[in-house]
């Protein structure tokens, strides 16, 4: 694509991810991409929707916050509110990231609130990253996301050892699945089965599939 307008070479390649994408749907993953999840893991939409998006993610990646704030908010918005889309997130935190584990921890803490509150630390973590990855003040980037009497109690749950166990399941599940790197998602419906990408996709470009998908 050397000499061609900038616009134009990334109409082209957003042209070709779609495509990849399009045609990964002929081959399912391992299992037939039915993989054990719950309702309470879905961040957005109904277990039941006609697509489901499985993200495994990591809270101090700026590729992931990319895709969340770009991509993936965009999605919940449009279509999880319609329950035409489940968006379901995993927790991945990588080892070279110092913070992201204890991000992680208040993830799991305030998914047990309820759909609500883990949504709300969840869209404050991506959008403060720069802020809490510097120094770990995960608090201070948090302040406002919740109800002072939530923040309490995520902050009660934050040691205990089933919010560990938690985590390392969902690291477990993400190895299961030959996860790498972060974000990896896994993006499936009820004509299409599931298929594997590696990396953020922007919501252009992933917008197509998921109306071809809902119909």
């Amino acid at each position: 694509m050397t000499g061609e307008p900038r616009g134009m070479r990334e109409i082209w390649l957003s042209s070709t991810i779609c495509a990849a994408l399009l045609v990964a749907a002929a081959f399912g993953a391992a299992n037939g991409g039915q993989w054990a999840t719950t309702s309470d893991q879905c961040l957005g939409g109904r277990l039941d929707a006609p697509v489901r998006i499985e993200v495994f993610s990591d809270f101090q990646c700026p590729a992931c916050r990319a895709f969340y704030v770009s991509t993936i908010r965009q999605v919940l918005k449009d279509y999880s509110t319609r329950d035409k889309v489940c968006v379901v997130y995993h927790e991945f935190p990588l080892a070279m990231h110092p913070y992201a584990r204890e991000a992680a921890r208040y993830s799991v803490a305030a998914q047990r609130l309820g759909r609500a509150q883990w949504a709300a630390v969840v869209d404050a973590l991506y959008e403060n990253q720069e802020r809490w990855s510097l120094d770990g003040k995960i608090d201070a980037a948090l302040l406002g996301a919740v109800s002072a009497e939530d923040f309490a109690k995520i902050k009660r749950m934050l040691g205990e050892a089933s919010i560990e166990d938690a985590i390392a399941r969902d690291i477990a599940l993400g190895q299961q699945r030959q996860v790498k790197s972060t974000p990896t998602w896994f993006a499936m419906s009820s004509i299409t089965k599931e298929q594997k990408v590696e990396g953020p996709m922007d919501y252009r470009v992933l917008k197509p599939w998921v109306d071809a998908n809902i119909k």
